[in-house]
């Protein structure tokens, strides 16, 4: 079923089902701010530990079975709850690293933000004003990120793509696959939330866009911009 058909119906808009997963959606983002407290307050401990490790686990497992708890009440209430706050912890090393690891690493951290929240609210407009049916790219972006995926992993092993040049390639397309993946699951609240669709899968999914634009335009100023110590 597509967005379309889906307009074309009498259908009666549930304006409480998409408060529900934007409230979710805004719970998960201040969880997230509360773990990267808690994983700077307890940076040493963590990162010493080794536990990190742990906590990235723990987050892969939450994620990938997150269609088997969803509908389970209240279990889908607290794991959703526990996964942004595992992100934060775990994306901590990440912002210490920019902190110390860069002269202009606080003020790029800052852009960054502000950069996040400008093309989220862009993505969020254009999917809510535009005509065009946005499921039909669904297979492009999940393409796409198979290979940023693919290529995460070759920046392993290959120095060329670890290079100055090919980040802000990299992180550049980052930057575009995850503004597109906003705006598809802004629309996807938009016409799946008025029949009734999981409001936890909804609000993971654009948690998970957010999270990954902010992660992809940091790396982008970082090479663009980043003066290291």
């Amino acid at each position: 079923m597509t967005l379309s058909s889906i307009r074309s119906r009498p259908v009666v808009l549930d304006s409480s089902s998409e408060a529900k997963v934007y409230g979710l959606f805004a719970l998960a983002l201040a969880l997230t701010v509360v773990g990267v407290f808690l994983g700077i307050t307890y940076a040493q401990v963590l990162i010493g530990s080794g536990v990190q490790l742990f906590f990235l686990i723990a987050e892969l497992i939450v994620i990938f079975t997150s269609r088997m708890w969803m509908r389970s009440s209240p279990l889908n209430m607290i794991l959703f709850a526990v996964f942004p706050l595992l992100s934060g912890i775990t994306v901590t090393p990440y912002i210490l690293y920019v902190l110390a690891g860069y002269v202009n690493g606080a003020s790029i951290l800052l852009n960054a933000c502000a950069a996040t929240i400008f093309m989220a609210i862009g993505s969020a407009v254009f999917a809510l004003t535009t005509r065009t049916d946005l499921s039909g790219i669904s297979r492009m972006l999940f393409m796409g990120l198979i290979g940023l995926i693919v290529i995460a992993l070759l920046q392993l092993f290959v120095p060329a793509l670890r290079t100055g040049g090919a980040e802000v390639v990299i992180s550049g397309i980052g930057v575009v696959l995850f503004a597109a993946f906003t705006a598809y699951d802004v629309q996807r609240v938009q016409a799946l939330g008025r029949l009734g669709a999981n409001p936890f899968l909804l609000a993971l999914s654009l948690y998970l866009d957010i999270f990954n634009l902010f992660l992809s335009i940091l790396r982008f100023m970082l090479a663009l911009s980043g003066n290291r110590r």
